[in-house]
């Protein structure tokens, strides 16, 4: 079948669901398998909140460590921070923050996208 570029969009907030959680996993699993596929992970909307420095990573730990060790590309839409008054400074270091427009383009330039 071939490797594929996946981009998993995170746009729910990390409390009272296990959407932000199971999209870190399904990160994780498209790269696992035969054709180990290209995942990249964008945070937006409410999604945004996980991307701070403070914020309790321990039960997602291992994915986060998985993707670093793939090279996952972690990004943030700058002006979803900017709506919710994140700063630079505020942001883990593994966050990468992009415009919006980049994000556009990101779906695009993935072969298969994955909403959470």
């Amino acid at each position: 079948m071939g490797q594929k570029k996946v981009l998993i969009n995170i746009s729910d907030g990390p409390f009272g669901n296990i959407f932000y959680t199971e999209g870190l996993r399904a990160a994780v699993g498209v790269s696992a398998g035969m054709d180990e596929n290209i995942p990249t992970v964008l945070f937006q909307a409410d999604g945004v909140y996980y991307c701070l420095k403070d914020v309790d990573r321990t039960d997602s730990m291992a994915y986060f460590e998985s993707m670093k060790g793939l090279g996952t590309k972690l990004y943030a839409v700058e002006e979803d921070l900017a709506a919710r008054g994140i700063a630079s400074d505020e942001l883990a270091p593994d966050i990468t923050r992009i415009p919006r427009q980049k994000a556009f383009e990101l779906f695009k330039e993935n072969d298969h996208n994955i909403d959470f």
